[in-house]
This record gives structure tokens, sequence and C-alpha cells, in this order.
């Protein structure tokens, strides 16, 4: 997968689940999309954060970095 398509997507798709789905996490896509519907989108606000926050760091990696951590950011944050 592309680093910057992947960095772009979290920055803007992130509470929907997106990077989620990317990275074949199918289970927990449907959860944050299920636990913004359940909460009145508490849970989606938290996600954008996360997102602006994994986003800039995944467009900030060097490709060596990235293809480190690739399939590691099941906490929405890539492990250094």
């Amino acid at each position: 997968m592309n680093k910057t398509v992947f960095g772009i997507m979290t920055l803007i798709l992130n509470s929907y689940g997106v990077p989620c789905f990317m990275v074949g996490q199918v289970g927990a896509g449907i959860l944050r999309i299920v636990l913004a519907c359940v909460t009145c989108g508490v849970i989606g606000i938290i996600n954008i954060v996360k997102g602006i926050i994994l986003g800039i760091q995944v467009l900030k990696m060097t490709d060596e970095e990235y293809a480190a951590v690739k399939g590691t950011l099941a906490s929405g944050i890539p492990l250094n």
C-alpha cells in the first residue's frame, strides 16, 4: 500500500474506519463505525484527532520507516 495514499486517507477518513479497512482489519473498521453511531459522534471526534496525528506521522516517515511499521497500526499510532 502506498504511504502517501494511506496518510491522506487517514487524515481525511479515519473517523469512518477507512484506514482499518485498508490494512485488512475489517472488524476494527466496523467497530469504529458502530461506536461512532452509538456514542452520537463522540468517538468519531476522537478518531478524527487520532487520524490527524497518525496521518501526519505517516506522511513524515521515510519509505524505509513506513515499511518497518506497516501492519503495526492497529493501535492507531505506529510503533517506533
